[in-house]
């Protein structure tokens, strides 16, 4: 019997470099990563020898090739070499995990194929991935799901999140993949100077945004900091489910992936509670939905599924209920902090035509609804909890200096 590390690992096997590049059909442009073109392509062998794997007939099949642009604005900018390092990193940590028994424990992803970086093939560097074929929903209630079926998608969610958060980065090598700690600070400080030269370069000042950096700064110095393998994106659109099943069979767009915080992760996935349903949108939220009619957890739902599956598939995981809860508005208020930093440079292009009106123009709209949002979330759910933390520690501080005096 050949397993699926096999049998991917022999579909490409059978086909020359050669081949790949002289019978390479592109079969259509993704819609999603952008960033990043990325196309369907199906690749055909020459040869009349055709070799049946698992009952699969070889002599072509579907792959993803995905390729920077050929025009980069920064050096740094679209780290493709990157989002192949991680996949295989995380394809090392499921075969381990298969041969551990402990197939439960595993972060599906597309298998990755091969790397070029010559940019004489095809323009620029690429990749070729495997195609997994799925469901990729841009609406965070799933529509086409039973109530139940939801229940079970959304607690597999949150066990793959789990899963990729309990990667042992040193075990696959990635432990020089990011910096590590202090990773909400380094990134505020960062999105700050990146909305300062947004606002010179346009001579379009952002108060709004200064004011939310501020106060973001008076928290961040004491957020847990809890440092593991970081998708960066994780959304219900970057993910691939069953055609059938209630299952995540793959997590896409690695491109912003690093070793930083993990609570970062979950507030992503979280934005969908901010969000409404909206067919102009990108990917539309649940914001306003019946959670319990159409069987979607709430927000607090959510955080225990994931620390549920965080514990239980790591014993040594020091992570509780009440800090992610006590911590979550926090988290959440960065990521739409974030967001809005942006929103802010899309705005500022619109205002002065560099970007492409109309939907440029939609973006825009959106700064002083997320500002708003942003500083909702402070005001309701950072400043009364964190504030009052903060409080009863000086009390007892302060007790234990009088008893000790």
């Amino acid at each position: 019997m050949i397993n699926n590390t096999d049998l991917r690992r022999r579909h490409l096997s059978l086909f020359s470099d050669e081949e790949i590049l002289l019978n390479l059909e592109i079969v259509g442009k993704f819609s999603f990563g952008q960033s990043n073109p990325t196309y369907l392509i199906r690749i055909r062998s020459s040869s009349s020898i055709i070799e049946k794997i698992d009952g699969d007939d070889v002599k072509e099949f579907n792959a993803v090739l995905r390729k920077k642009p050929t025009s980069i604005a920064h050096p740094s900018a679209h780290a493709l070499h990157r989002e192949f390092q991680v996949l295989t990193a995380l394809q090392k940590h499921n075969e381990h995990q298969n041969n551990n028994q402990q197939k439960q424990k595993q972060v599906p992803v597309p298998y990755p194929y091969a790397y070029c970086y010559d940019t004489t093939v095809l323009g620029s560097e690429f990749y070729i991935m495997e195609f997994v074929k799925g469901r990729i929903f841009t609406d965070s209630s799933m529509p086409g799901m039973t109530k139940n079926d939801r229940k079970l998608a959304f607690e597999d969610v949150m066990s793959v999140m789990a899963n990729l958060h309990n990667v042992d980065i040193e075990d696959v090598g990635l432990n020089t993949f990011g910096k590590g700690g202090k990773y909400v600070q380094r990134q505020l400080n960062r999105l700050m100077s990146i909305s300062r030269k947004q606002s010179e370069l346009y001579n379009t000042p952002a108060p709004e945004i200064e004011n939310l950096a501020n106060q973001l700064l008076q928290y961040v110095g004491d957020c847990p900091n809890r440092i593991s393998l970081l998708h960066g994106d994780f959304k219900i659109d970057n993910l691939v489910f069953h055609p059938t099943e209630p299952k995540v069979i793959a997590v896409l767009d690695w491109e912003l992936s690093t070793v930083g915080d993990s609570l970062c992760d979950l507030a992503n996935l979280s934005i969908m509670y901010l969000m409404s349903r909206s067919k102009k949108a990108a990917i539309s939220g649940v914001k306003g939905l019946n959670l319990r009619l159409l069987g979607v957890p709430t927000r607090k739902e959510l955080l225990n599924m994931y620390c549920s599956h965080r514990v239980n598939s790591n014993s040594k995981t020091l992570i509780t209920f009440d800090e992610i809860q006590k911590w979550s508005g926090f988290y959440l208020s960065f990521v739409a902090f974030k967001n809005a930093v942006i929103v802010q440079g899309v705005a500022q292009r619109a205002k002065i035509g560099v970007a492409s009106s109309a939907r440029a123009d939609e973006v825009a709209k959106a700064l002083p609804i997320i500002c708003r949002m942003t500083q909702s979330i402070l005001d309701t759910e950072v400043k009364p909890i964190l504030i009052r933390t903060n409080s009863n520690n000086n009390n007892n501080n302060n007790n234990n200096v009088t008893s000790r005096l």
